[in-house]
């Protein structure tokens, strides 16, 4: 699950709750850099912020990055996960500028931020990232093109139905991708569950959610999902031969 707010890591303790009520070990995924969500604020009219469900999802949040400069990875309640032995890898550096801008960035400057996210990464938590997964799965070749130079495990940065490695320029990337089958929150309970028991049926089912929206305004679909999974459910990593 991606940690990409202050206000996703202070709903990390749900989350948690609801993990420890099925007995599941999963992966998680922080961002680093400042939170700077309210950059977001400008692609919003007043009426579609209030009445959606952003203003009940960050509240005052929202302008942390803005008022305190407030950086994602500090944020005391990620601990947790490592505490309760679940797995933490990258999400990249400057998640707003990764999701708007990431094709206009250099190779050179890319290769620079991630290097950046995991020296912010190791300080805070006191080891490398041994895993990557890219904001907003949006890639690029340049990014293709350099991951292999990090020596991640792995990285979860594409949709799919199986673990793959990927092809560039006839040259196979060292980088194991494990895709996300199935957004969960993208989807009506009754539908998210039936795509979920059809890839758990076909062997293959991995699903992400934030800490900041599913766990506490979907509570219903999280219980049922979970349930389904509940047995056989591991960290990403241990996929990784």
């Amino acid at each position: 699950m991606d940690i990409d707010t202050v206000k996703d890591a202070g709903m990390i303790p749900a989350t948690m709750d609801l993990f420890e009520e099925y007995g599941i070990k999963a992966s998680f995924f922080v961002t680093t850099g400042v939170d700077e969500t309210y950059r977001n604020f400008r692609h919003y009219t007043p009426w579609r912020f209030i009445s959606g469900n952003n203003l009940k999802r960050y509240g005052l949040c929202l302008f942390s990055g803005l008022l305190t400069k407030k950086e994602v990875q500090k944020s005391k309640e990620i601990n947790m996960i490592l505490e309760q032995g679940h797995e933490l890898g990258l999400h990249g550096y400057s998640h707003y500028d990764w999701m708007n801008h990431l094709d206009d960035i250099s190779k050179e400057e890319l290769s620079c931020r991630i290097s950046k996210g995991c020296e912010l990464f190791e300080k805070a938590f006191g080891f490398y990232p041994e895993c990557f997964a890219v904001p907003g799965f949006k890639t690029n070749m340049n990014y293709l093109e350099i991951l292999d130079d990090f020596g991640f495990r792995y990285s979860s940065d594409f949709m799919g139905v199986k673990p793959f490695y990927p092809s560039l320029k006839n040259v196979i990337s060292k980088t194991l991708q494990i895709p996300v089958s199935l957004a969960i929150g993208e989807y009506e309970d009754e539908e998210a569950i039936r795509r979920l028991k059809e890839q758990i049926s076909g062997g293959y089912a991995v699903f992400y959610f934030h800490p900041s929206n599913e766990p506490i305004f979907r509570k219903d679909l999280m219980d049922k999902a979970l349930s389904l999974v509940a047995d056989r459910a591991v960290p990403l990593g241990e996929l990784v031969l």
